[in-house]
């Protein structure tokens, strides 16, 4: 997610956001690594990522499956 929101704000001129009460809503908050919080503040707060049963599982495997869905979703914005 961080390697993707660098790129997109490179060539695609998506902002950063500050992470704070963006990420609060889920539950494993305390897991995301401080130098990827801001990044993925932004691809929530531009609707790229919603989570699942309100959380984000910054520490687990991207299935084939999500990374459809984050790329279709980032094809479809830009």
């Amino acid at each position: 997610m961080v390697l993707t929101a660098r790129v997109l704000e490179k060539f695609n001129g998506l902002k950063a956001t500050a992470a704070n009460e963006i990420l609060d809503k889920f539950s494993d908050k305390g897991d995301i690594a401080d130098y990827a919080a801001d990044y993925l503040a932004t691809l929530v707060k531009e609707g790229l990522i919603v989570g699942s049963d309100g959380r984000l599982n910054p520490r687990a495997n991207t299935t084939r499956a999500e990374a459809a869905v984050f790329m279709y979703r980032i094809y479809n914005m830009f």
